[in-house]
């Protein structure tokens, strides 16, 4: 159904569940948010996060019948951005790595279109991707089972 769609995958809070981690810590270290992403050891908090519903394993068998994936993530600092490639190469993921800059809005990186079809866990990512001419799916991994707006699981892409 999406093989001629380009397909976005946010990383954090769809292949990771990194982001509860960093609110967790920035609440332990009572540090401001720009201190504390300064003095943040990225490496050991994506080695600490979770991976969500095989999602690593999804992309790798997706890479094998898919030529248009991509990850488009944010990121605070560069060293965020290393470790995030990293750690995808390290799991055999290949697919090329779009990084957004702070205060950067996805659908500025990549201008989309009716064949580009974002995947993120931020509604306002997706509302700001369609208001640009793409197509959107809310990944909430809390939702009951997954249907056309909402997926908890990006095995769907596999059908």
């Amino acid at each position: 159904m999406f093989n001629d769609f380009k397909v976005f995958f946010d990383y954090d809070g769809v292949l990771l569940d990194s982001e509860q981690l960093i609110v967790q810590k920035q609440k332990e270290s009572n540090l401001s948010w720009d201190d504390f992403f300064e003095t943040l050891n990225w490496e050991e908090l994506y080695r600490n996060a979770s991976e969500i519903n095989n999602a690593f394993e999804i992309l790798r068998e997706l890479q094998e019948k898919h030529n248009k994936l991509y990850i488009l993530t944010k990121i605070h600092n560069l060293i965020e951005a290393n470790v995030k490639i990293k750690l995808l190469r390290e799991e055999k993921i290949l697919i090329p790595v779009f990084i957004v800059p702070p205060h950067t809005r996805k659908a500025e990186i990549y201008l989309p279109d009716s064949k580009s079809l974002l995947i993120d866990d931020s509604q306002k990512n997706i509302n700001d991707w369609c208001e640009h001419g793409g197509k959107g799916i809310l990944f909430d991994e809390t939702a009951l089972e997954n249907n056309n707006n909402k997926v908890k699981s990006l095995h769907f892409l596999l059908r």
